[in-house]
């Protein structure tokens, strides 16, 4: 990843993974929260409320009065215009999180955004385009195998696996949980190694006592 930002060139880049397995937290801390713009889908919710969502964002950055209902191609192009406002001699991050969602059933979301690349963004040499997502299936379809619009034109793809045995150790260690690595054995079993479940895990109680609170 270090190196594709050091490239003069725009950079589409697709982080996928489990859920809770720290792809969000990753790259916020990758990044410092520092973005351009961020928006994050949320599951289960139809295309308006998505809308609400990357509108409303957009008017929190910019004091306009944008309006939702104008749909996805007027909120891109307005996206287009706060970015092209930035300085062109720094690098300007989108962070599109959880980004399957934000592709609801029935809306253009997707077909929109492949027209937005293809026509503007893969052009911006200081642009750089975090997507991210829980729906493995989905980002693979839309991204790593698109014979579509997207063809090709991710420049970096980070597949975030869950802790190993052997992360999940040291991880346990730096909490100061001492436990035997029987122990360790059977938390890995039994949290599969995902951060966000480790990192519920109190040094002053047993593991039986913490999968008995959790």
């Amino acid at each position: 990843v270090v190196e594709r930002l050091e490239q003069s060139e725009a950079q589409l880049i697709v982080v996928y993974g489990r859920r809770r397995v720290g792809k969000t937290f990753l790259i916020n801390e990758f990044f410092d929260h520092q973005f351009s713009f961020k928006v994050t889908g949320a599951y289960g919710e139809k295309e308006q409320f998505q809308l609400d969502s990357f509108v409303g964002e957009l008017n929190r950055l910019t004091d306009g009065q944008y309006d939702a209902q104008s749909g996805w191609r007027s909120a891109f192009l307005w996206l287009r215009e706060y970015l092209e406002q930035l300085p062109e001699d720094q690098k300007r991050v989108v962070f599109f999180d959880e980004m399957p969602w934000l592709d609801s059933p029935g809306s253009d979301f997707l077909s929109v955004f492949e027209w937005f690349w293809n026509d503007w963004a893969s052009t911006q040499k200081n642009l750089v385009f975090i997507v991210c997502g829980s729906a493995t299936n989905w980002m693979v379809e839309h991204f790593t195998k698109n014979k579509g619009g997207l063809f090709n034109r991710q420049t970096c793809r980070l597949y975030l696996k869950p802790f190993t045995l052997q992360e999940t150790e040291l991880f346990l260690k730096a909490k100061k949980i001492i436990w035997s690595r029987y122990q360790i054995a059977e938390c890995y079993m039994i949290m599969g190694g995902r951060p966000y479940y480790l990192n519920l895990l109190s040094n002053r109680l047993s593991l039986s006592q913490n999968i008995d609170r959790m």
